[in-house]
C-alpha cells in the first residue's frame, strides 16, 4: 500500500512520463494535462528526445556511452 508522499510521486511521474510521450509521438501538448508543470517539462523533453531521433535514428542514440 503506497503512503501519501508515494502517491504523490506516482502521480507526478505519471505526468512526467505523458509529457514525454506526447512530446516525442504526438509534438502537440494534451490541453487537459496543460496545468501540470511535470507534464509541461516532460512535453519539454519529448521534443528534445525526438528531435535526436530524427537527427541521428533510434540505432545512434546513446551509442557513445558505450565506450
Amino acid at each position: 500500500m503506497l503512503n501519501p508522499l508515494e502517491k504523490k510521486r506516482q502521480n507526478y511521474l505519471t505526468f512526467y512520463k505523458d509529457g514525454i510521450h506526447d512530446g516525442i509521438l504526438n509534438q502537440k501538448m494534451n490541453p487537459e494535462k496543460k496545468f501540470s508543470a511535470y507534464y509541461k517539462r516532460g512535453f519539454a523533453d519529448g521534443l528534445v528526445l525526438g528531435g535526436l531521433i530524427k537527427e541521428y535514428g533510434i540505432e545512434k542514440i546513446g551509442a557513445d556511452n558505450d565506450r
